[in-house]
Order: C-alpha cells, then structure tokens, then sequence
C-alpha cells in the first residue's frame, strides 16, 4: 500500500478520522504515552490516507481521510502540531475501504470484540455475504472472531450500547465486557431451548438485561459463573433433581439478580450432584467386590478398609 502513494506533510487539521475505521475505541492512558514519544522523538511512521473528494476539499486546500495512524494524528491534533508524515494513496470505494481497513489494523494488536462485530455488520451490509467462512477471509479475521462477533451482535441494542460506553476503559473497570455477554447469550439459549416454562415467562431481552444486572451489583465471581446454567439444566435431563426444581432454580435466577448461578447451583444440584457421583463410584465398587468372591484370601489391609466403609454406609442409613 506504502510503495503506491505519494509521501507529504500534511497538517492535521487536514485529516479527517476515518467513518470506516474498525477500531473505534482507544484508551486514553495509552494516547498519553503515545503523546509523550511524540514529544520526544516525534512522528516517525507517516500517517496513510487518501484525498477526499467533494465540497469540502479544493484543489488549493485538498481535505483528507485516515487510512492508519489515527492515534498518531490524534496526538498531533492535541500537540498542535503544524504538519503530520502521510502517505497518499489513490481513494478506495467504500467497501474496499473497509476491508483494507480491517487488514491493516488487526495484525498488529487485538480489538475490542465490540469494535470487530460492528464493522463486521458493515462488510455484511455493504457485501451481501453472510457466509462465516468468506467474511473470516475478506476481513482476515479468524472464523472463531467472526463467530462470537456476531453472536455478540444478536444481544439487544441497549446493551451493545453499555458494552461500547466502556470500551475504551482498561478491561480491569469494564463492567459490561463482551466477554460477560458471551457467556450471558450462551446461557440464556440453553434456558431457552430445554425450559420452554421459562421461554414462555420471560423474554430474551429480559433474561439478558437481569443477568447483566448481576454484573452490576456484582454478585458474580467471574463472568464464567453463567456456565452453572448449563450445569443445572443438565442435572434435571440426567435426572439428578426434578424438572421443576430446575425449573424453580432458574426463575429465581432471572428475578434476583443478586443471587449467582454459583448459589443456585450449589443450592439446587451440587448435593445432589455428588450423590449421583458417589451412587456410581458405587456401582464399580460393588462390580469390583462381586469378582473377589472367587478369591480364598483378601489382604488384611483391604478387609479394614471394608470394614470401616461398611461403618460409614450403616451411619449413613441411621443404623447403630
């Protein structure tokens, strides 16, 4: 891309921020170390942009757009710098734009999800394709980024809209991080799709919005926790505990948002859990048992073992 521009010095009023640009967050700890180097050394790799056509843009006063290096030439604004490096390249058509966008930032560092799932809706609306496979390879994003950046577009609007408010804080002060989300939208299919009681009581809006809501008051332990819906669900198909406990469990979940999937878990199914864990550990102890009945002599070691096992289980049943 360098090798086919003209190389000028252009001042940064000049420049407009590119309407394309995938990365649509910077953090503003970063821009001030960035200011600082500045500062010191300079602007040492020249900004890429194209000339702008239009009303705006005269052939005595030329107006353009960012290719790369919109942290550089925001700092040069800040700094008031009179002139910027910039490569000039011929303009690109709107969708070329885009994907050369995409290709030349995301090799260098990784994005908010949030910033790739929005412009990924831009090259769906802008191409037509649809395919994971194809958009992976105009974008030069991985198939797996494709795929969780449009399942994080299928959240509601307003909390796309909470997620990208944050995005540019360190990930440590996010609360509503895509991550959280992820885990959140994989819960609520799993509700969903094997509890049609809680489909038919809340909607998909609604479960997200109060399990987003734990977040906030931070009654999780890690975003991770929503993966305990999937647990509970699955412990009322293995017959573990009754459907409507499970049933119970997970629309209390849905209306307490203090209360985590960890707490209701524990409260619904880890006891029981463990007990259908020991009832066939059981099982393979007793077909283990039955295959020593051909033996003339067990160890002594192993005897007290089973004596203090048999112990155990009388204790267990109430017998003295």
């Amino acid at each position: 891309m360098n090798s086919s521009g003209t190389l000028a010095s252009i001042e940064p009023e000049s420049i407009e921020r590119n309407p394309r640009n995938p990365r649509r967050y910077f953090n503003e700890e970063r821009l001030d170390l960035l200011r600082t180097s500045i500062q010191e050394v300079g602007i040492l790799v020249p900004l890429i942009v194209y000339q702008q056509n239009g009303a705006a843009a005269t052939a005595a006063e030329p107006r353009y757009v960012l290719m790369d290096g919109e942290r550089r030439w925001r700092c040069a604004l800040d700094l008031g710098l009179d002139a910027v490096p910039a490569n000039v390249i011929p303009a690109p058509s709107e969708l070329d734009n885009l994907l050369r966008m995409f290709n030349i930032h995301n090799v260098r560092e990784d994005w908010p999800l949030i910033s790739v799932a929005l412009s990924l809706n831009d090259v769906i609306e802008l191409s037509g394709e649809s395919g994971e496979k194809r958009l992976a390879e105009m974008t030069g994003l991985t198939r797996s980024t494709v795929r969780r950046a449009r399942r994080l577009l299928s959240i509601p609007p307003a909390e796309l809209q909470l997620i990208q408010e944050e995005a540019h804080l360190e990930r440590t002060q996010q609360v509503h991080r895509e991550d959280l989300y992820l885990e959140i939208e994989a819960a609520e299919s799993v509700l969903r799709s094997e509890l049609p009681e809680i489909a038919a009581e809340f909607s998909r809006d609604q479960v997200i919005r109060q399990f987003a809501a734990k977040a906030e008051v931070k009654s999780l332990r890690a975003v991770t926790d929503f993966r305990y819906v999937g647990r509970l669900v699955k412990a009322a198909d293995e017959d573990v505990v009754t459907r409507d406990a499970v049933v119970d469990a997970a629309r209390t979940l849905i209306t307490q948002p203090t209360i985590s999937p960890h707490e209701v878990f524990d409260e619904v199914a880890a006891l029981a859990y463990r007990q259908h864990t020991i009832q066939r550990k059981a099982e393979l102890l007793a077909d283990d048992l039955r295959e020593l009945f051909s033996v003339t002599t067990l160890s002594p070691g192993l005897l007290d073992r089973l004596r203090e096992l048999r112990d155990l289980i009388d204790r267990l049943g109430g017998e003295e």
